[in-house]
């Protein structure tokens, strides 16, 4: 596992929360939505098909993330490359100053402001009195740095991780590395691609908290639905950890 970033402060043993942060903790995907959006109007003003120009643009960032990851910059370059292919498409010339307007339309995406979902704010607090918080994050180091630093959540967790990718690999050497029991281990999170299934792969926990705006590439069938508590908000974790609560199992 590639580790961008790492704070680690000893800590009595508790049960360990390992928390997804994009549309987890605070909103993300609305603003890529915005972006593309706003991508598919200019090409509406120059002619082509809206709704082709929005498919394009999906097409076009899904082909690309298996290849050069995630992130902000690469999302921009995408948007890019899907102009040119519509003009490819319809034997048009690309024209530099819409390119231009295109790049700066996904650059939007940059450092969008932080806008924390319903309970996080009054939870994490609660949560770290009872339980290990660890943030298990992927994409661009600098840009999720910045989510964080900005975010104000920081002091709540003994350890942050941004990575590549998520996937079962990742949350097996966390649990190897820091010797955590599994039956005490719960991944949290909105994707069923890289938290709740990967979760379940590795052996522990997993806590569905679906979010409205999850990310297509991130939608998937849950694998195992009995295993997984599904929670309405992120607040609802506070009672499920509670000391008065059993531990999900």
């Amino acid at each position: 596992m590639s580790m961008a970033f790492f704070v680690w402060r000893n800590q009595p043993m508790k049960p360990t929360l390992i928390l997804d942060a994009d549309d987890t903790l605070w909103e993300s995907e609305v603003y890529y939505q915005q972006a593309v959006t706003a991508f598919a109007d200019l090409m509406a003003a120059q002619g082509f098909d809206r709704q082709e120009a929005q498919h394009t643009a999906d097409a076009v960032e899904h082909e690309r993330v298996p290849l050069v990851g995630y992130g902000p910059r690469q999302f921009a370059r995408s948007l890019v490359m899907a102009y040119e292919r519509l003009c490819e498409r319809y034997s048009r010339p690309v024209d530099p100053p819409v390119s231009q307007t295109v790049q700066e339309i996904g650059q939007l995406v940059l450092e969008p402001p932080i806008v924390l979902l319903e309970g996080v704010a009054e939870a994490l607090p609660q949560l770290g009195r009872r339980c290990r918080l660890l943030l298990l994050t992927k994409g661009d180091r600098q840009v999720q740095q910045s989510k964080l630093a900005r975010s104000g959540l920081e002091q709540f967790f003994e350890g942050v991780y941004i990575v590549p990718e998520k996937d079962v690999q990742v949350l097996k050497r966390l649990i190897a590395e820091h010797r955590l029991d599994p039956v005490q281990v719960w991944m949290v999170g909105n994707s069923p691609r890289s938290d709740i299934n990967p979760a379940l792969e590795a052996g522990i926990g997993a806590i569905y908290i679906p979010h409205s705006r999850t990310w297509a590439f991130e939608q998937q069938s849950v694998a195992d639905q009995e295993r997984v508590v599904t929670l309405g908000s992120f607040v609802e974790l506070v009672r499920l950890f509670s000391d008065t609560e059993p531990s999900p199992c």
